[in-house]
């Protein structure tokens, strides 16, 4: 991994490994469907018109497992067209996310810095922001609906997602800690964050201590802390993350 310059200018966060606007939104691709059908025709017809003599010398039973193995291949590849379709509705929604996490961080006053795709050794952190409020890991979700907290789990329309966010958000930042603490740097200790794209997020305060808001609120958010770090000081903590990501 190349080091990249350490640069900054007033409204604009100074970021590493940049992320680009990502690929363009992928729409269920009607196209695949029916070639999908068409194909299990086709596997049919290559039974039925051509070998219907041969796989009929071997009796109805035979003719029954041909018409099952037919349509057995139709539904695998329904099957696999609309996973293939699911998958690029998540692409979609992934690079629409990414989109605006670049938005939202450049438009961070002078002083920010951003480490994308920290390899910790241990696991990969997705974004480090380092400034003047603090150290913090962020994690970006593009799930929509309404997030909750019912005291325990974050909840999405009622239900819990499918894996303990918070607990993830603060294995990323027990890394950092650790990571930081190798070069002496114990003060601030990073803090989890987890940001929603496009949910609407009804947390109130904190979610077992990790941070629980909407992309956008993310300003707003480090407005309210109180200064920790000076702009020296923030740049070099992230010149010492850049030095640990080369090792």
């Amino acid at each position: 991994m190349e080091m990249a310059k350490t640069t900054t200018a007033p409204g604009r966060a100074a970021e590493q490994n940049k992320a680009g606007p990502g690929a363009p939104k992928m729409p269920i691709p009607l196209l695949v469907a029916g070639t999908s059908a068409m194909a299990g025709v086709f596997l049919i017809s290559l039974f039925f018109p051509q070998n219907v003599k041969n796989i009929g010398s071997f009796g109805p039973g035979a003719l029954v497992a041909a018409f099952v193995v037919g349509v057995a291949a139709i539904q695998y590849l329904e099957t696999y067209s609309r996973e293939k379709g699911r998958r690029g509705r998540d692409a979609g929604m992934g690079a629409d996310a990414e989109v605006a996490v670049r938005d939202v961080l450049e438009s961070l006053p002078e002083g920010y810095f951003v480490v994308h795709d920290f390899d910790s050794g241990k696991g990969m952190i997705g974004r480090i922001l380092i400034g003047p409020k603090g150290i913090f890991t962020l994690e970006t979700k593009s799930h929509t609906g309404e997030v909750t907290f019912d005291g325990n789990q974050l909840l999405r329309n009622g239900r819990p997602f499918g894996k303990d966010l918070i607990r993830r958000a603060w294995a990323q930042c027990f890394l950092v800690r650790g990571s930081l603490a190798e070069y002496g740097i114990t003060t601030p200790l990073p803090e989890p964050v987890i940001l929603f794209a496009d949910a609407h997020v009804k947390v109130q305060g904190k979610a077992r201590g990790v941070e629980i808001a909407g992309l956008r609120s993310l300003p707003e958010i480090l407005d309210r802390l109180p200064n920790r770090l000076s702009i020296p000081e923030a740049g070099r903590i992230y010149n010492r993350i850049l030095a640990a990501s080369l090792l």
